[in-house]
C-alpha cells in the first residue's frame, strides 16, 4: 500500500513537472497552498484553476499564455495580475476555492473571489473580459484616503481592549474597528496573537485595531452572534462585515485598509447589462458634472459602511439613466429580485441613504452561501429552495419564476391571505447545486444532471417535499409553483425523510450510548454499585456452579 502510494506521488510529480513549462510563466505566476492567498490579497488577480492531464487545459495554454504578457504590465499600471493554480498538486486549494472541473477561471478582488469566467476561451473573447474587469476595480490612489489622516484613529499602534463596559462607546464613534473576539484557552487564538500585535502596529493612525476576551465578557460576544474562535469582524458606522480569509498579516492588512477607502466601481453599459441579468443585489448611483460633491462622497461613505456587504456602482453614462428611467440626477437606484426601487430624498443625507440601504441590502431570494446557510437552511420552519446550474439558462428562467412566486406570496402574506406553515411564514432561496452535490444527491436524492429543480425542505425537522400533489417534480413555471404552495399549506403533499434509515438508526444507538455515559458521568457512585452487583452475580453463577458439576460427577463414578 505504502510503495503504491509513493509511486502515485512520484507520477503525479512527474506528471506537473512535464507540463510545468506550458502552464506557468513569469506573467502568470504559479501559486499554491502557501502563497495563494497571500498573491490574491491585494489588487485583482485573475486566475486559471486547471489540470495538466485535461485537454481543455492544455489547449488553451498558449492563449492564457498570450494574454498575460500581452497585459504585464497591468500588475504596475493597475494593480491587475495573472496566476493560475495546478489542481493535480493543490487539491485543497482548488477545493477551498469551489473548482469543480478544468479549466476554471475566476476573478479575485482583495482576496475574494468575485466573478467565475464563464465566457468564451478564445483571446478576444478573454481580452475583453479582462479590460472590463480592470476598469471596473481599478484601485484608487492612496491620497484618497480620508482616514489615514486623522491621528486619533489607532495612534499608539498597539492592539485595545474591549469590554461589556467599554465596547459600545469605543465603536459608537464611526471610526472603523477590527475586532477579534477569542478566548484565553483556544489554540488558533494563541497562534494569531503575535500577528494581530504586528498588525496594529501596522494599521496605526488608520484602523483601530481591538480585542474581547469572550468568556469574560459574554454579553458583548452574544451580542455579535459569535460562534467560535477567533472571530474577526470590522466595525464601521454601525455595521459589521466578518472576516473569512486566511489569518495571514497581509490578508488581515488588507481587508482591514479595504474599509477606509471608497469600494465604489465604475459601471459601463456591459457591465449594466450583466447587472441586469444577474441575481445579486447591485446599488447604482446615477450623476452628471453638476452634481454636488458632497452628494458624491455620501456614497463613498456608504461604500466603506457597508463593506463587503452590498456592491455600490457609479456611472454617468446617460444611456444607463435612460435605461433606469432616471430623470433627476443625481440618483441612486437598488437592483434586485427583478425590480428596480428608488431612493427617494437628498442623497447627500447620509444617515437617510445609510438606513435606505440596510432596509434594501437583503434579496428576496438570498442565494446560500457559507455565511448564511446556518440563518437561513438550518432554521426552524420551511424554506422553498431552488437548486440551480448556473450553465444552464434554464436556471436563469427557473430564478425568476422563483422570484416573482416570492413576490406575490409576500404580498398575499402581508394581506393576511396565507396559512403559516409550523407557525412561521414561508422562506425562499436558492443554491448552486453543482457546488452542493453531496447534500442534494444524499438529502434531497436530485443528481446534478436534473437540475434545475426545486423542493421545499425543513431542515430542522430533517424533512422535505420532493414531489407535487400528482407525485411529478415541481416545474419553475410560476403557476406551478404556487399550486405546490397551497398544497404544502392545505396538507396534501408527501413528505419524504432528509436523513437514511441507517443514518437514523445509528443516531438512535449513538443517543442511547451517550445517554448511559451521560449517566455514569452523574451517577459515578451508583454505576459503581451497579457494575459491582452484576459482576458478583456473573461471578456466582459461573464459579458457583463448577465445584457442584465436579463433585456430581465424582458420587456417579464411586
Amino acid at each position: 500500500m505504502f510503495i503504491r502510494t509513493a509511486l502515485s506521488a512520484v507520477l503525479a510529480i512527474a506528471v506537473c513537472a512535464s507540463f510545468n513549462g506550458v502552464h506557468a510563466s513569469e506573467a502568470s505566476k504559479s501559486l499554491t497552498g502557501n502563497d495563494f492567498a497571500t498573491n490574491v490579497a491585494s489588487g485583482t488577480t485573475f486566475v486559471k484553476f486547471y489540470s495538466p492531464q485535461c485537454g481543455h487545459c492544455n489547449r488553451l495554454a498558449p492563449t492564457w499564455e498570450q494574454l498575460a504578457v500581452n497585459h504585464k504590465d497591468w500588475a504596475n499600471t493597475k494593480d491587475f495580475k495573472f496566476a493560475e493554480v495546478n489542481c493535480l498538486m493543490e487539491g485543497d486549494l482548488c477545493d477551498d476555492n469551489d473548482v469543480s472541473g478544468y479549466p476554471t477561471m475566476q476573478l479575485f478582488h482583495q482576496g475574494k473571489s468575485v466573478h467565475l469566467y464563464q465566457g468564451g476561451r478564445s483571446i478576444e473573447d478573454l481580452t475583453s473580459f479582462v479590460t472590463t474587469k480592470a476598469q471596473e476595480y481599478e484601485v484608487k490612489a492612496p491620497s484618497n484616503n480620508k482616514f489615514a489622516q486623522k491621528s486619533n484613529i489607532n495612534p499608539s499602534g498597539k492592539v485595545i481592549v474591549l469590554d461589556n463596559k467599554n465596547y459600545e462607546s469605543s465603536l459608537k464613534n464611526g471610526e472603523p474597528w477590527l475586532v477579534e473576539y477569542y478566548a484565553p484557552w483556544c489554540g488558533h487564538c494563541k497562534a494569531l496573537a503575535p500577528t494581530y500585535e504586528e498588525l496594529a502596529l501596522e494599521l496605526k493612525g488608520k484602523v483601530n485595531v481591538a480585542k474581547v476576551d469572550c468568556p469574560a465578557n459574554e454579553v458583548v460576544c452574544r451580542s455579535q452572534k459569535v460562534r467560535g474562535y477567533p472571530t474577526i469582524k470590522l466595525h464601521q458606522n454601525g455595521q459589521a462585515t466578518e472576516f473569512n480569509g486566511q489569518r495571514q498579516l497581509k490578508t488581515l492588512e488588507t481587508f482591514a485598509l479595504g474599509a477606509t477607502t471608497s469600494s465604489v466601481k465604475p459601471l459601463t453599459q456591459q457591465g449594466f447589462e450583466e447587472l441586469r441579468k444577474g441575481s445579486d443585489v447591485s446599488f447604482v448611483y446615477v450623476y452628471d458634472a453638476n452634481t454636488p460633491v458632497d452628494a458624491t462622497e455620501s456614497i463613498d461613505k456608504q461604500s466603506q459602511t457597508f463593506y463587503e456587504q452590498v456592491s455600490i456602482y457609479s456611472t454617468n453614462d446617460a444611456t444607463i439613466a435612460r435605461q433606469l428611467s432616471v430623470t433627476s440626477l443625481p440618483a441612486l437606484v437598488v437592483l434586485k429580485d427583478n425590480r428596480q426601487y428608488d431612493y427617494q430624498g437628498s442623497i447627500a443625507n447620509q444617515l437617510a441613504v445609510q438606513s435606505w440601504i440596510e432596509q434594501s441590502k437583503e434579496p428576496l431570494v438570498p442565494s446560500l452561501n457559507k455565511r448564511n446557510t446556518a440563518t437561513i437552511l438550518n432554521a426552524p420552519g420551511w424554506v422553498l429552495l431552488g437548486l440551480l446550474d448556473p450553465a444552464k439558462p434554464a436556471s436563469s428562467v427557473a430564478y425568476r419564476g422563483l422570484v416573482e412566486s416570492a413576490h406575490k406570496y409576500k404580498k398575499t402574506l402581508a394581506a393576511g391571505d396565507r396559512t403559516l406553515l409550523d407557525d412561521r411564514p414561508l422562506r425562499f432561496a436558492t443554491l448552486d447545486g453543482t457546488k452542493w452535490t453531496r447534500y442534494i444527491s444524499e438529502a434531497l436524492g436530485i443528481e446534478p444532471l436534473n437540475l434545475p429543480a426545486v423542493v421545499a425542505v425543513n431542515s430542522d425537522k430533517e424533512i422535505f417535499y420532493p414531489n407535487a400533489a400528482d407525485e411529478r417534480r415541481v416545474s419553475f413555471d410560476e403557476a406551478a409553483l404556487w399550486e405546490y404552495i397551497l398544497d404544502m399549506e392545505k396538507g396534501h403533499l408527501t413528505e419524504k425523510s432528509t436523513i437514511s434509515s441507517t443514518q437514523r438508526t445509528f443516531r438512535q444507538i449513538s443517543t442511547r450510548v451517550s445517554s448511559v455515559f451521560a449517566f455514569v458521568a452523574s451517577h459515578p457512585f451508583v454505576t459503581m454499585i451497579l457494575f459491582s452487583a452484576v459482576a458478583y452475580g456473573l461471578f456466582k453463577m459461573l464459579c458457583g456452579s463448577g465445584p457442584e458439576d465436579r463433585l456430581d460427577g465424582l458420587s456417579k463414578a464411586d
